[in-house]
C-alpha cells in the first residue's frame, strides 16, 4: 500500500513539473534584436539569459532538456531566434546552425570598392587590395569573378576572394583562344566595355570599336579609363585637364594602346566580347540613351549625332 502511495504522487509530481517545464521549452522568448550573438567560452546560462528569464526554476528546467537530448555543446556565432521556442533556439546551437551572410561581387566594382565592400560586411578582411591571392598577372584590379558569396560572421575573407579568383581563372582557361589578345589584355579591355556599355546586346559592337582603334593604332579615347586613374579622389566630373593629363597612365586619351590594368570587375558577357571580338566596321560612339550607344563609321557622323542629341552644349 506504501509503495502505491508513492507511486502515485511521484505520478503527480512529474505531472505537475512537466507542464511548467512543456511550457518553458515551448516559451518564444520576445527580444528586441532577431539575432543573438555567442562568443566563445559562454555557458549556456549566460547565452540563455541574454534573452529570456533564468530562475532558479528555469535554469533546472535548461539542464533537464540539455541532458535529456544529449545537447552537451553549443557553439559560438551568430543565431537567428524570430519565432523560436527555447527548445528550437537551443538545438540550433548545438547544431550550430549560425545566420549565413552574403556579399555581392558586382561586376564593375573596383579594388576601391572592394575594400569598402569587405570593411562594411562581418568578415575579416585579412586580404585588403587582394594582396593575399597567388596572382599571377602583373595587376590586382579585376581579377574576380562577380556574384554573390556565402559566409558566416568572422570568415576570412581570403576564404571567398582565393575561391572567386581561382572561378575567373577557370573560366579564362577553358573559353580564351590565343588568336587575339592575351589574358591580361582580355581582361583590360573587357573592363573597359564593362564601363562603357549600356545594355549587354552592345558589347560585342564595343569591342568590336577598341579592336578597330588597336588596329589602326587610334588612341581609345574611354573616359571610364581616365576617371579610374583619378580613384579613390575622383569627385564625379571629368574636367578639360584631366583629358589633357599626360600624368595619368589610364588617360587613354593621350596613352596609346591599352591602359596598364583593369578598370574594374567584368561580367561574363563583357568578358566573352573581348574574346570573340574583332575590328568592327564603327570607329565611334556615344550614349543615345541611359542604356543605349548610337554607332558611327566616320568622325563626321559622329560629330553630328552628339549635335543632334544636344551634348555639344
Amino acid at each position: 500500500m506504501y509503495l502505491i502511495k508513492l507511486f502515485l504522487i511521484v505520478i503527480l509530481l512529474i505531472i505537475s513539473i512537466y507542464s511548467p517545464y512543456k511550457a518553458f521549452i515551448e516559451h518564444i522568448p520576445v527580444y528586441e534584436d532577431t539575432v543573438i550573438d555567442i562568443d566563445s567560452g559562454e555557458s549556456i546560462s549566460q547565452v540563455f539569459s541574454k534573452f529570456t528569464t533564468l530562475n532558479i526554476i528555469n535554469k533546472i528546467f535548461l539542464k533537464v532538456l540539455i541532458r535529456s537530448n544529449d545537447l552537451n555543446l553549443i557553439q559560438y556565432g551568430e543565431y537567428n531566434i524570430t519565432n523560436k521556442s527555447i527548445m528550437n533556439i537551443i538545438f540550433d546551437m548545438n547544431n550550430g546552425n549560425t545566420v549565413t551572410h552574403k556579399i555581392k561581387i558586382n561586376e564593375g566594382t573596383t579594388i576601391y570598392d572592394l575594400e569598402n565592400l569587405l570593411d562594411k560586411s562581418l568578415l575579416i578582411n585579412d586580404c585588403s587590395f587582394l594582396k593575399c591571392l597567388e596572382n599571377r598577372y602583373s595587376f590586382n584590379e579585376g581579377i574576380l569573378y562577380p556574384d554573390t558569396y556565402y559566409y558566416k560572421k568572422g570568415m576570412k575573407a581570403s576564404s571567398i576572394l582565393i575561391k572567386s579568383h581561382e572561378r575567373l581563372n577557370k573560366y579564362l582557361n577553358n573559353n580564351i583562344n590565343d588568336d587575339n589578345l592575351n589574358k591580361e589584355e582580355i581582361l583590360i579591355l573587357a573592363s573597359i566595355i564593362e564601363k562603357e556599355a549600356g545594355n549587354d546586346d552592345e558589347k560585342l559592337e564595343i569591342s568590336g570599336v577598341f579592336y578597330k582603334r588597336l588596329s589602326i593604332n587610334m588612341k581609345l579615347q574611354a573616359d571610364p579609363t581616365i576617371i579610374y586613374g583619378l580613384l579613390p579622389n575622383f569627385d564625379g566630373d571629368i574636367k578639360k585637364t584631366d583629358i589633357l593629363d599626360r600624368n595619368n597612365k589610364y588617360n587613354t586619351y593621350m596613352i596609346n594602346g591599352l591602359p596598364p590594368t583593369p578598370i574594374s570587375v567584368s561580367s561574363i558577357s563583357s568578358i566573352n566580347a573581348a574574346i570573340n571580338g574583332s575590328p568592327g566596321e564603327y570607329l565611334f560612339f556615344v550614349a543615345d540613351s541611359s542604356t543605349s550607344h548610337y554607332f558611327s563609321k566616320t568622325y563626321e557622323e559622329h560629330l553630328q549625332k552628339i549635335e543632334e542629341l544636344g551634348l555639344n552644349k
